[in-house]
């Protein structure tokens, strides 16, 4: 196991893990239903002990987003949509919870761009820690890191690592290597929002894993209940949930004063 420097989020989730089973991290889609609402279910989540919040930055093709999480992006694209509305609505939260770090999830054009330092030195200042770019293959962030270290700012921010259930040998030794705040475990072959979950095929990916690293290791895709968090317990640090938030959104959407509620209780549920 090579020794590297940590990140700040790697630290900070090695510290949290210490000082409890489970590592758990909330996906919400960036302003739905409504800016106001987001930042109502945002402070729940927070209250509720949610580690770090991952957010979703809406996007026209998503790729390894499900059903339920391309409704919501459609719905949020409806509207004009600007990055300076995340820059304010950070700010804000940062005025009540100023040590309280976040993800924020795109897809590659949103951060490739000529204008990618300012912007992600941006996002640090505003308590981003970690950025996860489903459609930016491991060998292609290597690559660019490789070009420019600065283009990435990989040191500063880590750029979140996949390993799935088709990653190679070669491959989960090199993201290992390279990793930097977690990995993010893809549970299985399809999109987010899967109903069937099981992580006992994947039992040798995550003991070739903890040899490797001890970069902390977050399941996503298709957690939903309890019975899924005490499974995931068995074999990783944490994990992510999305598409269950989003589908209690969407079941009260006709009445928003319920959401907040209903995902607490979504989420004393999941731990009970």
């Amino acid at each position: 196991m090579k020794t590297k420097q940590k990140t700040e989020l790697e630290e900070y989730l090695i510290k949290r893990k210490s000082e409890k089973k489970l590592l758990f991290i909330p996906y919400l889609a960036f302003s739905y239903p409504d800016l106001e609402l987001c930042h109502d279910i945002i402070e729940v989540l927070i209250e509720e002990g949610a580690d770090t919040i991952e957010l979703g930055l809406p996007f026209t093709d998503p790729i390894a987003d499900g059903p339920v999480l391309q409704k919501v992006f459609k719905k949020v694209l409806e509207k004009p949509f600007h990055i300076s509305d995340l820059i304010k609505f950070l700010e804000k939260i940062n005025a009540k919870h100023p040590q309280y770090p976040f993800l924020l999830m795109g897809y590659a054009n949103m951060f490739l761009q000529k204008e990618n330092q300012a912007l992600i030195k941006n996002f640090y200042e505003r308590n981003i820690k970690g950025i996860i770019v489903p459609d930016l293959p491991f060998h292609e962030k290597m690559r660019l890191h490789k070009k420019d270290k600065s283009i990435l700012m990989h040191d500063t921010i880590p750029w979140i690592d996949f390993a799935t259930p088709t990653t190679t040998d070669d491959r989960l030794t090199e993201i290992a290597e390279h990793a930097g705040g977690f990995i993010y475990v893809v549970s299985t072959k399809g999109v987010t929002g899967q109903k069937d979950f099981s992580l006992k095929p994947l039992k040798p990916l995550f003991e070739k894993l903890k040899k490797l690293t001890d970069v902390p290791l977050i399941v996503g895709f298709g957690v939903r209940n309890n019975a899924h968090v005490q499974e995931v317990s068995k074999y990783a640090d944490g994990f992510i949930i999305g598409s269950k938030i989003h589908e209690i959104i969407d079941e009260n959407i006709n009445h928003l004063g319920k959401i907040p509620v209903r995902i607490r209780q979504m989420v004393r549920e999941l731990f009970e």
